[in-house]
């Protein structure tokens, strides 16, 4: 199967690409920088350097290094901003940047291989790597104490892209699937 992967340098990307590599996958990793890590897998993986999810003339020219539709896309892309937000230190300007990495990004992503004819259909799959934290309901009983609203807003406004894409792209033969991984000690955690 080709696999792409945003995001796929680092963190829970890079744990994903090495596994994929092990079960004999063809993954294509795009990122904004790559790695000596990431570029050692060469030739098992292609990477796709310069990728900003939150650039569309970026994820265009994503599409145009393709050189044949992917099998399964992984949306991982993302960012947490470390401070702890409150309603006394709002980041606000951190807050649009996670919803534009973690909720937008994804559909970038989704709608430029797809415009582009680059998501295998039918049986193409989409995956959105997002967080139970995007929960309301986990939210208010796991965590009542607030603060983190940018990461919790973007992780909520993903989920809620992820269904808007599953009901489009359902009924065109593409799977949408949003996966919670559960708490990963990453270098963005």
């Amino acid at each position: 199967a080709r696999v792409l992967v945003t995001g796929g340098n680092r963190g829970i990307g890079l744990a994903l690409v090495k596994e994929l590599v092990a079960c004999g996958a063809n993954v294509i990793v795009t990122c904004r920088k790559s790695n000596d890590e990431i570029d050692g897998m060469a030739p098992a993986v292609q990477v796709i350097e310069g990728v900003d999810v939150t650039d569309t003339e970026s994820v265009k020219a994503m599409t145009r290094a393709l050189d044949a539709p992917v099998d399964v896309l992984i949306n991982n892309a993302g960012y947490f901003y470390e401070p702890v937000e409150t309603i006394e230190n709002m980041a606000f300007d951190e807050e649009l940047k996670m919803i534009d990495i973690c909720a937008v990004g994804p559909l970038r992503v989704a709608s430029a291989l797809y415009n582009a004819g680059l998501i295998a259909k039918p049986g193409g799959k989409i995956a959105m790597i997002t967080s139970q934290g995007g929960s309301v309901s986990w939210r208010v009983v796991q965590n009542p104490t607030g603060h983190d609203f940018g990461h919790h807003m973007s992780k909520s406004a993903a989920n809620m892209g992820g269904v808007l894409l599953a009901q489009e792209l359902g009924p065109r033969g593409i799977l949408v699937q949003m996966l919670h991984p559960g708490f990963n000690k990453t270098g963005m955690t």
